[in-house]
């Protein structure tokens, strides 16, 4: 059934004679219809070009320019071709409708008008003038998303051997479509190492059907495409039945760009700009792990982690200049990674200190050793002509003698450092004296009163505001837990938190903020205030089997909407089992929960696992939002991963925002939200509800 005409379609008439154009807009225009006339083919062309009608009613017979040739001319200047003509001809004869055809007309009325038949006409016209214009702006949009994404099309005849690639592959990779129109022609065009995998790989879809997903490394010959390498991803699958089953459909995507910022990302996250060492991020994540190795190790290792600090660095500053003492900076990291050999690590944790992992057979061994570093660096450095001498001050801590983990004894070391320094000595070693015992003594309790702690309730969750840059509302809330000892009051989060993953309590106590950050989710949306909260997960309560039953159970018995809970994940945490992390997720995104990776970019902030992982949020780590506004690096971090974020559909929000000259740089960025003490510090959920109720953004 034909749509009812709109009462805003615009028409033309162009008819040399007035008697037929007044009949013509009088029942016309009775139908709702806006007219426009013309009284030759030139004027009409005239009208068209100032106006735009949605539809022409041309007469063919015309003084100046006929029907037929204004036709035309319509068509040159239309060249979308959706404009509908309608042409008016006395004549029947098959010649005169071919002539109006192909004069460009979308169909012929004879006169005298059958004004019924006409009215019809004019209408399924204008309806499929439309339907062509939304055709036509669906495929220029696709064409733009596919453009925009990098995207194209490719399929491959098992029965024939040829390959087919979208115009696209051209415009992206540099690469003729016919140039690769057999696998061997396209094996050629591989990476060497790339090979076997796509051969393997067609081999299996061929044999069994089995999905195609690579990322291939394709050499073009282009020279305006750079760089010469494309790193490009092949997704296909085999056809299900008849014809379809010998064919191989998929999609390619040209990924060098993302790679390579994610490849940014990954080392200013991880590492010194200037020396190339790693940062103090990266050096924990070392130790952490040297020490889960060394603890399986049949054999006895002795961890090593040494501090060593620059003396009176900012005289070569003032006297060399700041190029030459960046020089001085970097030879100085070069002799590090020279002379700590055999399993070490090395890094740049401060302007001018730096960091060493060593791993010995013995304490002796691991303490010579260091000693042999120590003394390396008291030879000369060649700058600008000149030899150099610097002078260094250092502590050295020993596991697990001064602490269990990467925290604790770079700690205990830059403590022995300082003191070394204090007292003019080249470099020191921890100890534990009785200050230290005592610290163990109260470390002691503090693990027997945390084990009470959940039976006894004195747990509680405080919640830290979020809001929507575009609107200026508070929006979500991050759920913290925090502990009221009996006799010490509040205890910091980062002395008891680690604690309950030592001690295996943090699935019982996860589970219970998880069903309370529920209840009081549900406690505001009955109270008008539908605020998202959003919820940490433990790598232990990640790997529960039993996991999305709590999750879901908690939002069951709170009714709450599960849109209203996010649950936040690391991003070392998930990448422990892929698989079972990208299944878990998606399970909840299946149920309607929001999932975000929180504390982004101090992990291994990849791009593969955000294109993999079912996610809603990117959570900026406050690490790089402090300085922000005047380190080079934290900028370029953060600017890669909110386009990042923007171009994945994913929302960004950035943590640990104190002040209004980070939030406007953020905004202006086009990060989603933001969280810190600049919103509000966490608090009680009264207060929280107080705020949310009266917020005004601050300016």
């Amino acid at each position: 059934m034909l749509a009812a005409p709109s009462k805003n379609a615009h028409l033309l008439i162009v008819d040399d004679d007035h008697p037929t154009r007044m009949l013509l807009r009088g029942v016309l225009g009775r139908q709702g219809y806006q007219i426009s006339e013309a009284a030759n083919g030139l004027e009409a062309l005239q009208r068209i070009a100032e106006q735009r009608p949605d539809l022409v009613l041309l007469d063919v017979m015309m003084p100046e320019l006929d029907g037929y040739g204004t036709c035309a001319r319509i068509r040159e200047q239309d060249a979308d071709d959706n404009l509908p003509i309608i042409m008016l001809t006395g004549a029947e004869d098959i010649a005169a409708i071919d002539l109006a055809f192909n004069a460009g007309a979308t169909d012929f009325i004879t006169k005298p008008i059958n004004w019924p038949l006409l009215t019809q006409r004019v209408r399924y016209a204008l309806r499929t003038g439309a339907l062509n214009r939304q055709v036509r702006e669906n495929r220029m949009r696709e064409a733009s998303v596919r453009r925009i994404a990098g995207l194209g099309f490719w399929g491959w005849d098992l029965s024939t051997g040829e390959l087919q690639w979208s115009q696209e592959l051209l415009t992206l990779t540099g690469i003729a479509p016919a140039a690769v129109a057999s696998v061997a022609s396209l094996t050629a065009r591989l990476h060497p190492d790339d090979r076997p995998r796509l051969l393997q790989a067609f081999e299996m879809a061929q044999a069994v059907g089995a999905r195609i997903e690579l990322e291939l490394r394709l050499q073009t010959d282009s020279p305006a495409i750079q760089p010469a390498e494309r790193i490009v991803h092949l997704i296909g699958e085999r056809g299900q039945q008849g014809q379809e089953a010998e064919r191989v459909y998929g999609a390619f995507q040209d990924v060098t760009a993302s790679r390579q910022t994610a490849a940014l990302v990954d080392f200013l996250a991880l590492h010194d700009e200037l020396t190339g060492l790693g940062n103090r991020r990266l050096f924990l994540q070392q130790v952490n792990r040297a020490l889960q190795q060394a603890h399986s190790n049949a054999t006895p290792v002795t961890a090593l982690v040494g501090c060593i600090d620059l003396v009176r660095f900012k005289r070569f500053n003032d006297s060399m200049g700041n190029s030459n003492a960046d020089k001085l900076l970097t030879l100085l990291a070069q002799r590090l990674r020279v002379y700590a050999t055999g399993g070490s690590e090395v890094a740049r944790i401060g302007g001018d200190e730096f960091a060493v992992l060593l791993l010995a057979p013995s304490e002796a061994d691991a303490e010579a050793r260091f000693q042999h570093l120590v003394d390396a660096l008291a030879l000369p450095f060649k700058v600008d002509a000149h030899e150099v001498f610097i002078t260094c001050s250092a502590g050295v801590a020993l596991h697990p003698q001064h602490g269990s983990n990467a925290e604790q004894l770079l700690q205990q070391a830059q403590e022995a450092q300082r003191l070394a320094r204090s007292q003019g000595r080249s470099w020191m070693t921890a100890s534990l004296d009785a200050e230290d015992a005592g610290r163990m003594r109260a470390a002691l309790e503090l693990e027997r009163a945390l084990r009470r702690a959940l039976d006894n309730d004195q747990f509680f969750l405080v919640y830290q505001p979020q809001m929507d840059l575009t609107h200026g509302k508070i929006v979500g809330v991050e759920a913290l837990l925090r502990w009221r000892h009996p006799v010490h009051g509040v205890v910091p989060p980062v002395r008891f938190i680690p604690l309950l993953e030592d001690l295996g309590l943090i699935n019982p106590v996860g589970e219970w903020v998880l069903r309370e950050a529920c209840q009081q989710a549900a406690r505001w949306v009955a109270q008008g205030l539908p605020l998202r909260v959003g919820v940490n997960l433990s790598p232990r309560q990640f790997l529960d089997p039993h996991l999305f039953d709590i999750v879901l159970d908690a939002a069951q018995q709170a009714q709450v909407a599960p849109g209203l809970i996010e649950l936040e994940i690391t991003e070392s945490l998930a990448i422990q089992d892929l698989d079972h992390s990208i299944q878990l997720l998606r399970r909840f995104r299946d149920a309607g929960f929001k999932v975000a990776v929180d504390d982004f970019g101090i992990g291994y902030s990849s791009l593969e696992y955000l294109l993999r992982f079912p996610l809603d949020v990117i959570k900026i780590d406050r690490a790089f939002i402090t300085d922000i506004t005047a380190t080079q690096a934290d900028r370029a971090i953060v600017r890669a991963v909110t386009v990042m974020g923007q171009s994945l559909g994913l929302q960004v929000i950035a943590e640990g925002v104190e002040t209004q000259r980070q939030c406007d740089f953020l905004e202006a960025l086009g990060v989603s939200e933001v969280q810190g003490y600049l919103i509000g510090k966490p608090m009680p959920a009264d207060e929280l509800e107080q705020l949310a109720r009266s917020f005004t953004r601050p300016h």
